[in-house]
């Protein structure tokens, strides 16, 4: 017999805080977003980035001041 084995859900799919991503992809000089205050680097890492790093982040970006 064949029994079909469970689907196993991968790590990614398990993290459940959201980008705050606003749709404003513009980068200023020191490349952060104008629009959701990331930095690249942050942006292009949210994918792999745990739960907790991503509420850090997301804690801290009331803290940043971004010039156009």
């Amino acid at each position: 017999m064949n029994e079909k084995q469970p689907i196993q859900s991968s790590p990614r799919e398990l993290l459940c805080v959201a980008s705050p991503c606003v749709d404003i992809c513009k980068y200023n000089k020191n490349n952060y977003c104008v629009g959701c205050k990331r930095h690249s680097d942050e942006i292009t890492g949210w994918i792999n980035y745990s739960d907790s790093m991503r509420e850090a982040i997301i804690k801290d970006l009331s803290n940043r001041n971004i010039d156009e």
